[in-house]
């Protein structure tokens, strides 16, 4: 389902009320939005950590000695940086835009240089990559083949679910593990991620796709995957605002993020 109604939200950058919604391709929007994709309150972002702190840890073990980890879309590092202290691990962080790529480059150097050698990831190398323009036949993205485990986080959004999980595919090994979390579909139903340019004032968003839980789980069996943990659907919770800030108010007892671990069949 495509979300691009110009709804205004409380999810994107500033809380401001834009002077226009203006739309423009997925790297361009990301791309620009780099700068203030930290610091601008997204509500969104803030649950899907507290949420990962729960995941990750059901993730973690099922992993083999010294994995091969893949992250789509890793924009700024938020979770890349979790990934660093798996021992021995090597990492490929990917994303599309530059902009959030040098971000995460920068934040993932500072983490490995505080983590002591036995504790830490044993590589970790950050790839220019588009999932949307993905094909199996491309060379470039041959040293992701043959993961343990793909990590995509608040991605989904952005990707029809046939190409998602065409990528996922091709990228794990057979036995391997994909854990994915995303915005859920009532809170696309009326928003959808983007920003507010604090030079024009005005709303910038990317294509949006309001996958609901049941078609992701549907497409997930249609490309062999099987349930290893959840889908847990999130609600926000008023106590949840202590944490979330007041930006999350208007979302009080709405679904607003979903999360489960897939395991590709053999």
């Amino acid at each position: 389902m495509d979300t691009q109604n110009g709804t205004s939200s409380d999810r994107d950058g500033q809380g401001e009320s834009p002077q226009q919604t203006i739309y423009k391709p997925t790297v361009q929007a990301y791309n620009q939005w780099a700068a203030t994709y930290d610091s601008d309150g997204n509500f969104l972002q803030k649950l899907d950590t507290m949420m990962l702190d729960k995941i990750m840890p059901y993730l973690f073990d099922v992993l083999p000695h010294a994995p091969k980890l893949v992250e789509l879309g890793c924009g700024t590092g938020r979770n890349t940086v979790r990934l660093q202290s798996v021992p021995g691990a090597s990492i490929w962080a990917l994303d599309n835009s530059d902009g959030m790529l040098q971000i995460a480059k920068d934040r993932c150097r500072s983490m490995r240089e505080s983590l002591p050698d036995p504790n830490k990831a044993e590589s970790q190398e950050f790839a220019s990559r588009d999932i949307l323009t993905f094909h199996a036949t491309e060379s470039t993205w041959d040293p992701m083949k043959n993961a343990d485990a793909i990590i995509s986080t608040l991605v989904l959004e952005h990707i029809p679910l046939d190409q998602f999980f065409s990528v996922c595919s091709k990228l794990l090994r057979p036995g391997g593990h994909l854990l994915c979390t995303n915005m859920h579909s009532d809170m696309g139903a009326i928003s959808q991620a983007g920003f507010v340019d604090p030079v024009t004032g005005n709303k910038v968003r990317a294509l949006s796709y309001a996958h609901t839980v049941q078609d992701f789980m549907t497409c997930a069996g249609k490309w062999d995957f099987t349930l290893l943990w959840g889908p847990v659907e999130r609600k926000v919770e008023t106590i949840d605002l202590v944490e979330l800030g007041d930006r999350g108010r208007k979302w009080v007892g709405i679904n607003a993020w979903f999360g489960v671990i897939l395991k590709k069949l053999g």
